[in-house]
């Protein structure tokens, strides 16, 4: 009979840490939306103020596909990684007339990117 109570216990405690890191997980992943969005929004942005038009028209696209990889529970984890390596390409030789927003996206592009990693390697 203790033998079942500790099988149980073991069992229902187990389960208890699943749920948590499941809704860990799922926290992470809608902030990571989130910032995509914030970042695809200001790559717009930075578009329409008419510098370096062709590089942030690929930011602004590459974001928009990071955003969607996030936007539900079943994620592209392939397309997400490609986009995001092909964002951190282009942030070196990103020109704006606004520099201090430049540096803003840049350390927010920088930010996420480290953020998707560390979601991937603990919720992937």
């Amino acid at each position: 009979m203790n033998r079942w109570v500790i099988v149980v216990a073991v069992t229902a405690s187990s389960i208890g840490f699943g749920c948590q890191d499941e809704v860990r997980c799922e926290r992470e992943r809608m902030d990571l939306n989130k910032a995509w969005a914030e970042l695809r929004t200001a790559a717009t942005h930075h578009k329409l103020e008419g510098t370096d038009v062709p590089t942030w028209m690929v930011i602004e696209k590459k974001a928009e596909t990071l955003e969607s990889s996030f936007m539900t529970r079943q994620v592209t984890w392939n397309s997400a990684k490609k986009a995001s390596q092909e964002i951190a390409a282009k942030l070196p030789a990103l020109e704006s007339n606004e520099g201090v927003r430049l540096a803003g996206f840049k350390t927010s592009a920088e930010t996420a990117m480290k953020q998707q990693n560390s979601f991937e390697k603990e919720c992937r």
